[in-house]
């Protein structure tokens, strides 16, 4: 053993460590160096281009409120301009070119013309005569006119750049590349009577754009097609064209900047006129010099010298530390043996051991703590349906412990207690729960006791898989029973409910919410709810217009709250999970009474139909080909897009519903549709808005106008007073607003098919 020891000892000596270490720490160090150098460049490049990004995008909303301004004040000048009596008059009632009444209008827009320093020409088209007066005293027919292809093509195509203000509308439209603002009145389109063109001085629009450019840098406009606004004044040829085409589609994504051959491009859309703002900015101006990143790295170089140094001298002293202690070894064990005081490799690792064992015991506790609130919130989101896979299911179930599988079947029982219970009896009635589960559940199921809150409990019950159909009633009569003899004279405190049979642990959500509404019938009975629950053989999940009718609840809930994308992922889960080893007739039937339940909720939001084409297909009376409806693949090909659509579409819908004045109009009918004044009027001053607006708003939300929306909710609000009320058709007509009996009989057998004693006759005798 000594002999071993000093030769390792002589090994030390001839190695030399001190030149080896320092050139490895000096390569080392030029390595770090140099990854430090490139990070700093970076950075400094990253930091520069932020800034920019933001010096340039406030450049651009500058801009592009610069060009609104001035579009706006030219708008103004035109609405102004048909304000003026004259010019009403020459269009309402035209002159001849020759009469001395055309004077007067060749002054006034002679006038604007000259007030306004951005206006070069305007033109006056009459459209009964087909006469133009302009501001430069010329008279003419349309067909003479030197500029009568602007005018064709106004009224041959709808504009595509359109400022609207105050209920007005003025298009802003190129020709020639100049630009023209154009506005019909007193009404817009074929209902015009007269047509204001203005030519504008390009050089005062393109001056506003032209001080925001540099040596770097160059804005560009477009209309609303991306068609340049100046060609001859800016120079386009900067942006490929197949860029432009790309812009679109950005926007529609929320981008507004892309980096692309060391140039950003930023860009905007004003929401008043239109118009599109492009700006380039060569990012290559901004790269940062050798000399700034070296200054900027300086600092961490000298942080690496000083962290090498030390690193060196801690591994030169780790490094001799070793030799010095056998060297000590060695002479202790010559002079005076074996010294039993002396610690040795194995106190060593063993003290070493004991410090791991503390920490693994630490790292226990704190896994113990955990896995309860793991569990409580895995159970919870199984039980209110969050779209889970088989084996992530499996493998929750496994890390926490659990007594349930993904391969048998399983039901979910709910507890609940009265109102009138104590706490502290409630106590007793959750033990007494857990030891009938406990004595009976040996040999027949495993189970999970999840509290949902202070007075609901859900059990979820996993029978064996040869377990029969019998045992299981048995079982479950057995708990039963001594849940309530286990509690006597209490036991009309504690409410149990029974949910249907799961074939698979992903859809024990719906045996969880069948068996709440028993339980809600049985807590709160009503009229309605008095129907008696028969359990047999068949309660088990079946895939009927029920089942999906949850499963939608589910879906608008979460889209109600705002998370669309956990929605989307419930509705396509649903069409994977459901089964495709039956019956294909009823499996296809499962997905048609899917499709159908979707379709009632778009109804619900009076959706029934689509304008973008993207959404055209879900209401398509011949979905799928006759051949797909006994094929279950097909039919779940066919829904993955269509649960896709219809989310998608009832998400845009829900939030344009959610618009304030939509809102405060609908607080103010349910307040007020008694009122037979009620009008789209008074709403609109409600609302603080135009009456045409809120039109606009109703049709594009609710798919109907506002007078259709106004009786559905009168006719349902006199269907619930002719279903619980004896009140005559007459005092139920004045009580829902309409003005007359007649009226209320006329409007009630439009939405509902049916007059009203015809309604309340074929419901008593349904009842």
């Amino acid at each position: 053993m000594n002999h071993n020891l000093k030769d390792i000892l002589r090994k030390f000596r001839n190695k030399k460590l001190l030149t080896q270490l320092f050139t490895v720490m000096a390569a080392f160090s030029g390595i770090l160096m140099a990854v430090v150098s490139m990070v700093v460049n970076h950075q400094t490049t990253a930091t520069f281009l932020k800034n920019n990004n933001l010096i340039y995008t406030n450049t651009l909303e500058v801009s592009i409120k610069t060009l609104d301004t001035l579009f706006s004040g030219f708008h103004n000048s035109l609405t102004h301009i048909t304000y003026d009596a004259s010019i009403v008059d020459s269009v309402v009632t035209p002159k001849p070119l020759d009469s001395v009444a055309n004077y007067q209008v060749w002054s006034v827009l002679n006038g604007y013309c000259q007030e306004t320093e951005g206006m070069e020409e305007i033109y006056l088209y009459i459209r009964k005569t087909n006469q133009v007066l302009t501001s430069t005293y010329e008279k003419c027919s349309l067909d003479f006119f030197r500029e009568r292809d602007l005018v064709d093509r106004h009224f041959a195509s709808r504009p595509s750049t359109v400022l609207l203000k105050s209920g007005r509308t003025t298009s802003i439209e190129i020709y020639k590349d100049r630009v023209y603002m154009v506005r019909d009145f007193p009404l817009n389109g074929e209902k015009g009577l007269g047509t204001l063109f203005m030519k504008m001085k390009s050089s005062v629009l393109s001056d506003a754009l032209e001080a925001a450019q540099t040596s770097y840098s160059h804005l560009l406009a477009y209309d609303n097609n991306f068609n340049p606004l100046f060609p001859g004044m800016l120079d386009y040829g900067r942006v490929p064209e197949e860029f432009i085409d790309l812009i679109p589609g950005y926007i529609k994504e929320g981008r507004n900047t892309i980096y692309s051959d060391n140039q950003h491009y930023y860009f905007c859309q004003s929401d008043q006129t239109g118009i599109n703002l492009v700006l380039l900015v060569d990012d290559t101006a901004f790269m940062p010099s050798l000399r700034m990143v070296f200054m900027n790295s300086l600092p961490y170089f000298a942080l690496i010298l000083i962290l090498s140094s030390l690193l060196s001298v801690c591994v030169l002293y780790l490094s001799y530390m070793p030799v010095q202690k056998l060297k000590k070894m060695i002479s202790l064990e010559e002079s005076s043996g074996n010294n039993a005081d002396n610690k040795n490799e194995w106190d060593y690792l063993t003290e070493s051991f004991l410090k791991i064992s503390n920490h693994k015991y630490q790292l226990d506790y704190i896994l113990s703590n955990m896995i309860p609130k793991i569990s409580k919130e895995f159970y919870f989101d199984l039980l209110n349906g969050k779209p889970m896979d088989l084996s992530y299911i499996q493998s929750i179930l496994t890390n926490i412990g659990s007594p349930l599988n993904t391969e048998d079947p399983c039901k979910v029982i709910t507890v609940t207690f009265q109102d009138f219970v104590d706490p502290i009896l409630k106590n007793h009635l959750t033990d007494s729960l857990k030891q009938i589960l406990s004595r009976n559940s040996d040999g027949i199921c495993r189970y999970v006791l999840q509290q949902i809150d202070e007075s609901l409990y859900a059990v979820i019950i996993q029978f064996m898989a040869d377990l029969g159909y019998s045992k299981i009633t048995d079982f479950e009569i057995k708990l039963e029973q001594a849940l309530f003899q286990a509690n006597d004279e209490r036991s009309n405190g504690v409410l149990l409910e029974i949910g249907p049979k799961c074939s698979s642990i992903q859809n024990v959500s719906f045996s969880y919410q069948e068996s709440l509404e028993r339980l809600a019938r049985q807590k709160y009975p009503s009229k309605k709810n008095n129907e008696k629950i028969v359990r047999n053989e068949e309660d088990s999940v079946k895939f009927n217009h029920h089942f999906f009718q949850l499963q939608m609840k589910s879906i608008s809930e979460l889209i109600m709250k705002g998370d669309t994308d956990t929605a989307l992922k419930k509705a396509i889960h649903i069409c994977h999970t459901l089964p495709h080893d039956g019956n294909p007739e009823e499996i296809c039937r499962a997905y048609e009474y899917y499709r159908l339940a979707f379709l009632n909720t778009l109804a619900s939001y009076r959706i029934t139909e689509a304008e973008e084409k993207e959404y055209a297909f879900l209401f398509d009376p011949d979905p799928y080909p006759p051949q797909c409806a006994e094929n279950p693949a097909c039919m779940q090909e066919y829904m993955v897009p269509f649960c896709t659509a219809a989310v998608n579409l009832l998400s845009e819908k829900y939030l344009k519903q959610q618009h304030k004045y939509l809102i405060r109009a609908k607080r103010c009918i349910e307040e007020s549709y008694a009122d037979p004044n009620l009008s789209l009027n008074l709403l609109a001053d409600q609302c603080k808005t135009t009456t045409s607006y809120l039109s606009r708003l109703f049709k594009e939300s609710f798919g109907i106008n506002f007078v259709d929306y106004l009786n559905q909710y009168r006719i349902e609000k006199a269907k619930e007073l002719l279903m619980n009320t004896s009140k005559p058709v007459k005092e139920i007509a004045f009580t829902t607003g309409f003005n007359s009996q007649q009226n209320f009989i006329r409007v009630f057998k439009k939405h509902a098919g049916v007059t009203p004693g015809q309604f309340k006759s074929e419901k008593e005798s349904t009842e």
